[in-house]
């Protein structure tokens, strides 16, 4: 992606700030209305295909979780296609709603915006294959998991005889990380704050080309920290869920749950904008690096245990792995090690 980082970084704060309303986006809310209204004008400017038919708003109507009101939601999702249109498609997805009536900037506005960056990118640089653009409806609770959120709908409704290339979701991925959320011991993140950087990849076990793909693709943004881990040690956390549960090859990005997450404190102000444009780019490559895959290439499901610990060393750097090794942490060797340490993390029995 050649567009110069501060005009990146430009573009990513000023839909973050569109998005970013008082009131919120929480579903059955006016400023719902407002984001959607605006996404559309966004997805008509950059001249994107409608997904179905001829319009972006896929809406279907279902019963709400609380009350069983009939309650219409929209999904929006458009299309840039690609010169190969028979080729397996890529989709970028990110949900836009949110769970209380506050900007909650980093869940979920931060992703949307950078899939509207990436939209304008690749429209004027369509790839090999079709580049689905996709924002989910009702991921937040009431909603999530249900029937009637919006990612499980779009699966479900539209994609039965699909077969993706790739789907790349993100949640939470504008903030700072605190490696404790991700199982390090506090000390970690006190005496090493370049690791504020980084930034989990789940999903890579999903084909056999992500985890060489995802570890490559790290190489080229100096100050993020890309480290890749197992869906089963995160679980169903965001709109990954049900293209992971339909079989499809999915990889989910995020920073974590943080200290503002679900708060009214989610606001632009603890938005670190230079770290989501490097992840930005990282998401380009990753785009890029699938859609240069060739077609006879294995996408059986694999053990990236490996691609694992070498991304997580290199993320952490030789003076970390060092220092958190005195409070009692190694590496694991094997992923029955590693298996264990997850369990420690949960159990909350880290040194």
């Amino acid at each position: 992606m050649n567009l110069p980082h501060k005009l990146l970084v430009e573009r990513l704060t000023n839909h973050s700030q569109a998005l970013a309303l008082p009131l919120g986006r929480r579903v059955g809310q006016p400023g719902h209305d407002v984001a959607r209204d605006y996404l559309l004008k966004q997805m008509k400017r950059i001249d994107l295909k409608p997904f179905r038919n001829d319009s972006f708003e896929l809406c279907y109507e279902l019963p709400h979780p609380n009350g069983g009101k009939l309650t219409t939601f929209t999904n929006l999702v458009g299309v840039i296609p690609g010169r190969d249109r028979a080729l397996p498609p890529i989709l970028l997805g990110a949900h836009y709603d949110s769970v209380i009536d506050a900007p909650c900037v980093d869940d979920n506005a931060t992703s949307v915006a950078h899939n509207l960056v990436l939209a304008s990118h690749y429209a004027l640089q369509p790839l090999e294959r079709d580049l689905i653009i996709a924002f989910f409806d009702a991921e937040e609770p009431p909603f999530f998991l249900g029937k009637t959120m919006g990612s499980r709908r779009f699966v479900e409704d539209y994609c039965e005889s699909m077969r993706f290339a790739a789907v790349i979701v993100t949640d939470l991925v504008g903030h700072d990380a605190n490696p404790t959320d991700f199982g390090l011991p506090d000390t970690v993140g006190t005496l090493l704050p370049h690791l504020k950087k980084l930034v989990a990849v789940m999903g890579s076990e999903s084909d056999a080309t992500f985890p060489g793909i995802v570890e490559d693709a790290a190489r080229k943004p100096k100050g993020l920290r890309v480290f890749s881990t197992l869906h089963r040690y995160i679980g169903q956390v965001s709109d990954h869920a049900a293209f992971a549960k339909a079989g499809h090859p999915f990889l989910f990005l995020s920073c974590g749950q943080s200290r503002y997450y679900h708060t009214p404190q989610d606001t632009m102000d603890w938005i670190n904008f230079d770290k989501l444009a490097d992840i930005t780019c990282y998401i380009a490559d990753l785009v890029e690096r699938i859609d240069a895959t060739p077609a006879d290439a294995d996408h059986t499901p694999a053990d990236p245990f490996d691609t694992e610990i070498r991304m997580l060393k290199k993320a952490l750097g030789p003076i970390a792995i060092t220092g958190i090794r005195a409070t009692g942490f190694q590496i694991p060797e094997s992923r029955e090690d590693l298996d264990a340490f997850i369990k420690k993390v949960i159990d909350g029995k880290l040194p």
